[in-house]
């Protein structure tokens, strides 16, 4: 996860701006307990190299996941969601889908 400070280039000036952001690398729980830290709903995640928009997580879709997965990746979360948009299947509905089947296959 990051927070970021950019300051104004303009002498004299002390413009802050915070980006607070989140990695596909970042698991369910770090990305929840960032949401309950600075008051959130939904926080983007970024490429950690190039900071390009990936997409984005919601404190609900996390919720769905973390009991049973907290340890899960923010880029299976996204993958998750992707699958279950075209099928008519909500994002909770695929992200609990994904938490059920990582979670048998790490029992065997």
């Amino acid at each position: 996860m990051e927070v970021g400070v950019a300051r104004c280039s303009i002498p004299n000036e002390s413009i802050v701006s915070r980006a607070v952001t989140l990695f596909p690398s970042d698991t369910v729980l770090a990305g929840l307990q960032l949401m309950q830290r600075y008051g959130l709903g939904v926080l983007p995640v970024v490429d950690e190299a190039c900071g390009e928009l990936l997409g984005e997580v919601t404190e609900e879709e996390l919720c769905c996941v973390a009991s049973r997965l907290p340890l899960l990746r923010l880029s299976e979360v996204l993958a998750a969601k992707a699958r279950g948009g075209g099928e008519g299947i909500t994002p909770g509905e695929e992200l609990e889908r994904a938490a059920v089947g990582s979670a048998g296959a790490w029992l065997h």
